[in-house]
């Protein structure tokens, strides 16, 4: 299992908060929905798209829906498989969960997201340039697409400027997807300008400057996820993508580069060309320690950041490249053997750089930290019976205070007591019990872990691993705070 950071925040939402009704049918399923993709898998902001799931089971049957994001509402249409997305004009772009249930159990989360741009369906055929020449081309718009069966290749008419760089990123593995895409550009004669396969994950993303206004094609196919040896092109109804094409000037980062640094800082900085270094100098004391991170892959940015702390005559003092093997951002503590200044030097690892290699550094003074891991996204109780939820906590630094760690937003008539957390962490279980009258009831609940020491974060919250088959970069979504209750209420 990966290791795995809760959020540093109270889950605000109540027992219900964004459960949403979506009635497909009439009789329930004893068994949990097969919910295993949905397209198209997000709209645009402001708009309430018409989606289809697929999964086994899922054309008979009553199934509620619910969403991690307040403003994204799931409802269900009048068919079998059939649900609408409507998305609010306050939703902010990016990716939140779905879930749909049963009175019984209930689906996996599967990842949707708000776009900024329109949304377009694929239609087909468009396999081929020829049929793709037929269609509109189209700039700064979202492509909803199905790779639907093996051997399946889609094309795409790109309307493209001259001088204007096109940017075209593709969400498939990381929306979930069984899939491994590749993604080509061609010229109208069908020659090959631009290709991409992997990027921070086994999703393309290329960026491409026309030479003269005129027509591209984007042309997308895929292989199998996880890998085998057979490595011809994979489709299936699950195979969906979104395709994010633009010619929008990337908003540039925010660059505030001090060159002296007194801890606590935080400061956003750029490697804008290939071999660059950026160094910072840090005065501490002797004894004096620092915790020091650098975010660049966690914030999409394709720089692979190296970090080294040098003293004022040049040595290496420390180096860090990846922090673990969960995570490919740098991260140090450091503590001053004298008096002086300190240089704290960022590079990308195989010298690359442009104006995209952006970064965030932070320097502080190390405090206790906790980390949370559920053992599960959902858990399921029966009336008069309980459950153990299972919580792995992992501590940095010393706490003056207990730790302690407890169940929130429980349902009516389920109780939990809170646990004692050892100092140094550990596997710890929550104990989830239903009165024998308990009412039937579906929804997310929170675990808390709390502190009383007055150096650390008081309350964290508990996370789990967001179901995936062999990771192989960051899905969109990689974690969630909101576990599943499903309560059996007591039968007549």
């Amino acid at each position: 299992m990966m290791k795995l950071e809760c959020g540093l925040r109270k889950v605000r939402s109540p027992w219900l908060c964004g459960l949403l009704q979506a009635s497909l049918a009439t009789a329930a399923l004893a068994a949990p929905p097969g919910f295993e993709s949905l397209f198209p898998a997000g709209g645009q902001v402001g708009a309430r798209v018409e989606t289809t799931v697929s999964g086994k089971g899922l054309d008979k049957g009553t199934f509620l829906g619910w969403s991690s994001s307040p403003h994204v509402v799931v409802l269900g249409g009048d068919k079998p498989k059939k649900f609408f997305l409507n998305i609010a004009k306050e939703a902010t772009p990016g990716p939140c969960l779905v879930r749909i249930y049963n009175e019984t159990d209930a689906s996996p989360p599967r990842i949707i997201e708000v776009g900024r741009f329109e949304e377009v369906l694929e239609k087909e055929p468009n396999d081929t340039l020829a049929e793709a020449k037929a269609s509109e081309a189209r700039m700064n718009v979202t492509l909803n697409g199905v790779l639907a069966k093996a051997g399946d290749v889609d094309t795409y008419a790109i309307r493209a400027q001259k001088g204007k760089r096109i940017t075209l990123e593709l969400h498939g593995y990381s929306l979930g997807s069984p899939m491994d895409p590749a993604m080509r550009l061609l010229n109208e004669k069908g020659v090959e300008v631009a290709a991409g396969h992997d990027s921070t994950n086994l999703d393309p993303r290329m960026e491409y400057t026309p030479a003269a206004d005129g027509t591209l094609y984007a042309q997308l196919f895929a292989f199998a996820h996880p890998p085998a040896a057979d490595v011809s092109f994979k489709g299936s109804e699950n195979h969906v993508y979104r395709l994010i094409v633009t010619d929008e000037p990337k908003p540039a980062p925010v660059l505030d580069e001090p060159r002296t640094l007194t801890p606590p800082a935080t400061v956003n900085g750029c490697i804008s060309k290939a071999g660059e270094e950026d160094a910072f100098t840090i005065p501490l004391k002797k004894g004096e320690s620092v915790q020091i991170n650098i975010r660049a892959q966690a914030i999409h940015s394709p720089l692979d950041a190296t970090l080294r702390i040098e003293d004022a005559k040049g040595k290496s003092l420390q180096v860090a490249d990846d922090a673990d093997k969960d995570s490919l951002d740098p991260s140090l503590r450091f503590k001053a053997a004298e008096d002086g200044e300190y240089k704290l030097v960022i590079a990308d690892r195989f010298h690359h750089g442009g104006a995209d290699h952006f970064y965030e550094l932070s320097v502080k003074p190390p405090v206790p930290t906790i980390t949370g891991t559920l053992d599960t996204h959902a858990y399921h109780l029966d009336a008069g019976k309980s459950v153990e939820v299972k919580l792995t906590v992992k501590t940095s630094g010393t706490f003056a205070g207990k730790i302690k760690a407890q169940a929130a937003q429980l349902p009516m008539g389920v109780t939990a007591e809170a646990v004692d957390v050892p100092a140094k962490g550990g596997e710890v279980k929550l104990t989830l019990k239903a009165a024998a009258d308990v009412p039937a009831s579906q929804g997310p609940f929170a675990v808390e872990i709390l502190t009383s020491a007055p150096d650390a974060v008081e309350t964290v919250t508990a996370s789990y691993v967001v179901p995936f088959t062999e990771p192989r970069g960051d899905l969109l979504i990689m974690t969630d705070t909101h576990p599943w209750l499903t309560v059996v209420g007591k039968k007549p």
